[in-house]
């Protein structure tokens, strides 16, 4: 795919993804004040569940967009519909199946979730609620995934625009009139319905060889998303555990409340997390398309693995090194009341999660040049080092405690993304040398300018009210953001990418110069 296209889709997507980011900013302190944490925890914990039966259907999602984007390119349309068809009708077995068992093993989930008995009815109404509503979702999401396969990036992000912005006003209307957690749950399955609608509308209407039907599975369409996809489901079976294993392991331990403790520590990570992420998703088509079509594909795969890695670093350094020093200050502004331990919590989220990220682009290029096995590599190592460290963590203490655990995740991540990047490299043929100096160092730079911008003031600007923290954040992170950009800018960039950003800003200059002359009116 050409290169204007990628950044076009990485774009689209980074794009929507800060505008998300804007919208859940201010849903968790709104819902906090109204609901409580232990009812917060709740909430969070059940959305845990559904992460966990999701897995179900992105093995299949994968095998959708590497198999369309290749069917597509070599005019195979019949083998696509084949593939989609059988998708469908095996993914909608499975959502029933996954259901009923919901239903039958409700009261052995509602024990290991602590649901107090005064919750237990709007606990059973949200997870029944919620699940079956993603469930639905895990079946047809089939037209969202020929659209990524075909590169329609943008326009997918279009649609998930509006469908959060839907959900994000009805939280805030349904929440506020006292329906809490019934009106979280309401408000998923209207941006829900959205995004099916939305997306099987877009692809019957843009895709005009596409036939998605129920129909008995082919043997061809069954290999294919069982072997490539099933290989990837187990992956992200253990990806989404070990994202979500601190929760796992404290809720059954220590209750809800610091089940919802760990969710605010993550969740300014985690919205940072997905502005980067957005580099590795769309690479995944581009380099499915890149090893079907290209005689140099493993040059072309080579050379996208760094780029995209690089610049997805890049941003991440400049966004994790303003969360690790700014922690405090952010947490106030943005609770008002920063709960013990918070701050701790959420600067070891951050720099685990850029350690993370680096691993994303390995493991779209490895899956589309068809070795997702490669991501065992992560996994395997991340469980080894969560079975050592975790135990540790409770000798070593005392007892169980938050931060204890987050230490051991957090050091488990690390390990396990150090050891699958030598092993993605070895598999690319890139050496220690050129992915420190592309990828590592402009990703460090950041850290630089926030110990300088930052730190000296971060404990004055959390010790005031939440105005002072603003004010603070504001006025040191613009200055933070002007010399990060500097740091990166003179030390780590290219001489084309130089000469790009200077081209850039005389654009910009020149068009602001233009629009800038005095109007005068009669």
């Amino acid at each position: 795919m050409p290169h204007s296209r990628l950044l076009r889709n990485v774009s689209a997507e980074a794009g929507a993804r800060v505008l998300y980011l804007a919208t859940r900013f201010f849903i968790p302190p709104f819902v906090l004040a109204r609901i409580g944490m232990e009812a917060y925890g709740l909430y969070g914990t059940v959305f845990i569940l559904v992460a966990y039966f999701g897995v179900s259907a992105i093995g299949f999602s994968n095998a959708y967009v590497k198999y369309v984007a290749q069917y597509a390119a070599s005019g195979e349309t019949d083998r696509a519909n084949r593939l989609l068809s059988s998708g469908l009708t095996i993914m909608s077995g499975l959502s029933l199946f996954g259901f009923g068992m919901l239903i039958l093993a409700w009261p052995w989930v509602a024990a290991w979730m602590k649901v107090p008995a005064a919750m237990a009815s709007e606990a059973r109404f949200l997870t029944f609620l919620i699940t079956g509503v993603f469930f639905a979702y895990l079946a047809f999401s089939v037209y969202r995934d020929v659209l990524t396969g075909l590169q329609e990036i943008a326009l997918i992000q279009k649609v998930w625009i509006v469908s959060f912005v839907v959900e994000t006003a009805l939280i805030f209307g349904l929440v506020g009139a006292g329906f809490g957690l019934r009106g979280l749950g309401l408000a998923f399955f209207a941006r829900t319905a959205v995004d099916l609608i939305s997306q099987w509308w877009l692809s019957t209407h843009r895709v005009p060889w596409l036939r998605i039907r129920f129909v008995k599975p082919d043997r061809e369409s069954l290999r294919l998303l069982a072997g490539f996809g099933g290989i990837v489901q187990v992956n992200c079976l253990v990806a989404i555990f070990l994202g979500s294993v601190e929760r796992v392991i404290a809720t059954p331990l220590l209750g809800l409340e610091a089940s919802g403790l760990l969710d605010l520590a993550k969740r300014f990570p985690g919205m940072a997390t997905s502005i980067p992420s957005s580099f590795a998703s769309s690479v995944l088509p581009s380099a499915a398309e890149i090893d079907h079509k290209s005689p140099t594909g493993r040059r072309q795969l080579r050379e996208l693995y760094l780029s995209t890695n690089r610049y997805m670093n890049t941003v991440s350094g400049i966004l994790f090194a303003f969360l690790c020093f700014a922690a405090f200050p952010a947490l106030k502004f943005w609770l008002g009341k920063v709960p013990a331990g918070a701050t701790e919590l959420m600067v070891l989220f951050a720099v685990a999660s850029q350690v993370h990220l680096m691993t994303g682009p390995g493991t779209s290029v490895l899956k589309a040049s068809g070795r997702p096995a490669m991501e065992f590599h992560y996994s395997v190592a991340n469980l080894i080092a969560l079975a050592l460290l975790v135990p540790a963590t409770r000798v070593l203490i005392g007892r169980w405690d938050v931060t204890g655990i987050a230490v051991a995740v957090a050091c488990s991540t690390v390990v396990s993304a150090t050891w699958f990047l030598i092993r993605a490299h070895r598999e690319l043929g890139i050496r220690l040398t050129e992915f420190t100096g592309q990828v590592l160092f402009p990703g460090f730079l950041p850290y630089i300018a926030a110990a300088l911008c930052i730190s000296p003031f971060a404990t004055w600007a959390g010790s005031g009210d939440q105005v002072r923290a603003a004010s603070a954040l504001v006025c040191t992170g613009s200055i933070y953001m002007f010399a990060a950009a500097a740091l990166v800018f003179v030390f780590a960039a290219t001489q084309p990418e130089q000469s790009a950003v200077r081209f850039a800003l005389a654009k910009l200059r020149a068009s602001l110069l233009s629009t800038g002359s005095p109007v005068v009116s009669a």
